[in-house]
């Protein structure tokens, strides 16, 4: 598999440019310098070879690029978030599959009862 044109660092700033509508607010909210954003931007752009930002005006502007990307930014950054969660769930036993194994008579006398326990 090839590497991607993109890290998720970088997906956050383009966000967060977006978000915050330029390079100073966004490097602020990310808690780094406005320089290592800039920096992060020209390299996404260099390796998708496309412009992301408009850099006539005050605020920060996408281009169609930088909002076609950032919809799948969106997403990407969605998804990462819901597979941590996922596997914090499951670490924490709050999400998984169990299995339960038990003879004839303890799984039809106990077990009921102590299941419904359990999902309680």
């Amino acid at each position: 598999m090839a590497d991607l044109p993109f890290t998720l660092d970088q997906l956050r700033i383009l966000r967060a440019i977006a978000t915050e509508g330029s390079f100073k607010k966004a490097a602020d909210s990310l808690y780094v310098t406005q320089p290592a954003v800039s920096l992060q931007i020209q390299n996404l752009e260099k390796q998708l070879n496309v412009s992301l930002f408009d850099r006539g005006g005050r605020k920060a502007q996408l281009t169609e690029a930088g909002h076609l990307l950032l919809s799948y930014c969106d997403r990407i950054l969605s998804q990462c978030q819901e597979a941590c969660r996922a596997l914090d769930d499951l670490h924490n036993l709050k999400g998984g599959s169990l299995v339960v194994g038990a003879s004839q008579t303890t799984g039809t006398y106990l077990m009921p009862r102590m299941i419904g326990l359990f999902r309680q």
